[in-house]
């Protein structure tokens, strides 16, 4: 076979290999950033109106902010209290429950499709080297050694990339997390202590 067929099929292959790495990259990062949006709309800050207009509702609606499902939750739990638990028992459950609820809908998830993002980087890098192995053994396939290096570390790259980005929105959204279940616990005590105000909905 001629030096610029040989050129031209490794180069078609380096390019495809490179090609089909970037997109298996792309596909759990994309999926991890659809996650962390819907991390972002439940760790929302609501207003006290909001609060009080979801939980006149009975069926919770979808991705619910924080501070509503602790609410809602221990308004829950008040009604089905017949060993008259302390509230500051039925707070902290609350407080629990809503937290292991938001792991594994939420952080769980963004932690799976960012943890795939490494290894298929790595996968990727290894078929450049391959590529870059394969090109020494040529003649004047110099361009083919460019383009297998390039791609091995390209999606190293772009695969540590998404890494860092997911896992900083995930530690981003686990503050706001904390901030919607000290939301609820102020709303809590603020009625709990203020004789002279009406009690909040989550209470009644």
């Amino acid at each position: 076979m001629a030096p610029e067929a040989t050129w031209n099929a490794g180069s078609i292959a380096a390019l495809v290999v490179t090609c089909v790495a970037l997109i298996a990259v792309w596909f759990p990062f994309w999926w991890g950033l659809r996650a962390c949006m819907r991390g972002f709309a439940v760790t929302r800050k609501v207003s006290a109106a909001e609060i009080k207009a979801a939980l006149e509702r009975d069926v919770p609606s979808a991705h619910e902010p924080i501070a509503v499902q602790v609410l809602r939750v221990l308004r829950s739990s008040q009604r089905d209290n017949p060993e008259k638990m302390p509230m500051a028992f039925l707070i902290d459950a609350s407080r629990q429950y809503v937290t292991n609820e938001y792991e594994a809908n939420y952080a769980k998830p963004v932690t799976m499709f960012s943890n795939i993002l490494p290894p298929i980087g790595f996968i990727g890098t290894l078929f450049g080297l391959v590529v870059l192995v394969l090109a020494k053994g040529g003649e004047g396939d110099a361009m083919l050694e460019m383009v297998g290096l390039a791609g091995a570390v390209s999606k190293s790259i772009c695969a540590l990339f998404g890494f860092i980005v997911l896992e900083s929105l995930k530690i981003r959204l686990y503050g706001r997390m904390l901030a919607g279940l000290d939301e609820a616990t102020g709303i809590v005590s603020k009625s709990t202590h203020s004789p002279a105000r009406k009690p909040e909905p989550a209470l009644a």
